[in-house]
């Protein structure tokens, strides 16, 4: 996977997670860990992922769909992380 923004998405539903790429392999099992604990620090997220149970399916999504959908959960403090660096 080239680097670069993304997002995860549960088709249909919340939108998961903003992030880079290149973080992908070492934050996504992660996040899946504390999404089937049931830890997610995003209630709605959480929420959504217990409702799915075992239906998950996801998509990725470009910078410039991020940057044009303001409804993606985490995409402020993703580009307030970025500026920061």
């Amino acid at each position: 996977m080239a680097s670069g923004i993304f997002a995860i998405a549960n088709i249909g539903s919340v939108r998961l997670y903003v992030g880079e790429s290149h973080h992908l392999k070492t934050r996504w099992p992660q996040m899946l860990v504390q999404l089937e604990q049931g830890t997610f620090a995003d209630p709605a997220v959480q929420t959504a992922w217990k409702a799915v149970q075992g239906t998950r399916r996801f998509s990725f999504h470009t910078a410039k769909d991020i940057d044009a959908d303001p409804t993606i959960r985490g995409r402020k403090q993703f580009f307030q992380d970025c500026a920061g660096q």
